[in-house]
């Protein structure tokens, strides 16, 4: 169609006259179109001749121009276009309330991630190594929440992670009842000096403690002067027996009492020579220390046996009620260093070793009961075998020097040796002593806070062993 013809309006009807424009002013506006009889302006007419469909247009503008089309979130263009978010769900390793933590988000292909919401979980994100680092107080689940990039995409993280309790924290102690009869400190230290330095501790049990039980162990030391015997002895009531923890307070305390006269009467006047001639290598000398000691740690330890059934006929009661272990051990100066013994009847341990060169003595017997995790106690049936059977639980050793005799209960022993092989092992008695017992015990006789540093190291933990703990040590 030429510019010359009349052109209609859609809006108006066919057959309204359009004026024609000027062409000698081309930039000149369009002129208006004659007002219609209505009392409304008409709209002005776009110059383009086939308008866009109003539905696409934005509220018209000041001066009637109306705004451009809204484009469409396809239009093709990638800058215009929102980044792509893809959502991932990790699963972090389990933390551990009060203990530091280290995990790490394992997305491959994730870079710049940011922790947007811990979660109540206490941990921050090292951004430099992309690891996840705190210390937990506050046990339960958690969900950490961040950002990061995934292979160009906008990446949000959900971590899930489980923090258990410390089990230390689910253990309770109750009080025990001190109008019992036989009742106990739940924890006792006691320290004795002459050559030696002798310390002892004992605690109450996790085990007995959550139920507000007794502690069943007993102990007790003897220092009879420079040039004296050191006499320790340790003793665990069977958890079993309703007044173990009197059967163990008696036999130690029969032990001690009838000890040292034995020792005085059948050991020391003929020790020094013995010693030499053992030195020697004379097996008769060997013999006869053996003997005066079946005479003395023996005897003593058959005499406490004795002093339970007189025990249980007071009360009225069956001997096994007082069942209880026992391990003595014995130390005395001679003119070739020191002179070391000890017995037992029972599970538990007793040996001397030397840090220094690695040397290691046992001075108990293992000893187990007819099952598995069972053990013997103090009864006189134990020595019925006569000397050649009760021999076989009386050790001694001579050294010119050494780092600590130590007898112990199967509380500390069970964590600390488990196994037959382990107690016999010098390796292991060094890490022990090294880098466990006097990292937190300092065993020198100016140290006046040893009773509280002894009494704390013995509530160490161990998964699966909360028994009473109890533990002698005799050191130069």
């Amino acid at each position: 169609m030429s510019d010359d013809a009349p052109q209609t309006r859609p809006e108006d009807g066919a057959g309204t006259p359009t004026p024609k424009p000027d062409s000698s002013k081309p930039d000149s506006p369009k002129p208006e179109s004659p007002k219609p009889e209505s009392p409304k302006a008409a709209t002005p007419r776009s110059p383009v001749a086939d308008p866009p469909d109003r539905s696409t247009l934005d509220t018209p503008q000041p001066g009637g121009v109306p705004a451009m089309p809204t484009r469409a979130a396809c239009s093709g263009s990638a800058g215009a276009a929102p980044i792509e978010t893809v959502k991932k769900t990790v699963y972090l390793k389990n933390a551990r309330t009060s203990e530091a933590y280290e995990g790490a988000i394992q997305i491959d292909g994730l870079k710049g991630l940011k922790l947007e919401d811990s979660g109540g979980s206490g941990l921050t994100l090292d951004e430099g190594s992309g690891l996840l680092k705190g210390t937990p107080t506050a046990s339960g689940d958690f969900v950490l929440r961040l950002q990061a990039l995934l292979h160009g995409k906008r990446c949000e993280v959900a971590a899930h992670l489980a923090v258990i309790p410390d089990p230390k924290s689910l253990w309770v102690s109750k009080a025990s009842d001190r109008n019992d009869p036989f009742w106990k400190e739940d924890e006792a230290f006691e320290r004795t000096e002459g050559d030696l330095l002798c310390v002892a501790a004992s605690k109450r049990g996790r085990s007995h403690a959550k139920d507000g039980t007794f502690r069943d162990d007993h102990f007790g030391l003897l220092a009879t002067g420079p040039g004296g015997w050191h006499i320790a002895v340790v003793a665990d009531g069977a958890g079993s027996a309703t007044f173990s923890r009197r059967g163990s307070k008696v036999a130690v305390e029969s032990v001690l009492s009838g000890l040292p006269k034995r020792l005085d009467k059948h050991v020391t006047p003929h020790l020094g020579k013995l010693v030499h001639a053992h030195r020697q290598g004379n097996t008769d000398a060997t013999a006869q220390i053996k003997s005066q000691l079946y005479l003395s740690l023996a005897d003593a330890a058959f005499d406490a046996a004795k002093d339970l059934e007189a025990e249980a006929a007071v009360r009225n009661e069956k001997v096994s009620a007082f069942s209880t272990t026992l391990i003595i051990g014995v130390v005395r100066k001679v003119e070739e260093g020191w002179f070391i013994a000890g017995f037992s009847v029972g599970d538990g341990g007793a040996a001397v070793f030397d840090v220094r060169d690695g040397s290691l003595t046992p001075l108990t017997l293992p000893d187990s009961g007819e099952f598995a995790g069972q053990t013997r106690f103090l009864q006189k049936s134990e020595f019925s075998g006569g000397f050649e059977e009760v021999a076989k639980r009386l050790f001694f050793d001579v050294r010119k020097d050494f780092t600590a005799v130590a007898l112990m209960t199967d509380g500390i022993s069970d964590p600390k040796f488990p196994t037959d092989a382990v107690f016999a092992d010098g390796a292991k008695w060094i890490e022990f002593w090294r880098d466990d017992l006097t990292r937190s015990v300092d065993f020198s006789r100016t140290n006046e806070a040893m009773d509280r540093q002894f009494l704390e190291w013995l509530d160490f933990w161990s998964p699966g062993n909360h028994d009473d703990r109890t533990l002698a040590v005799l050191v130069p």
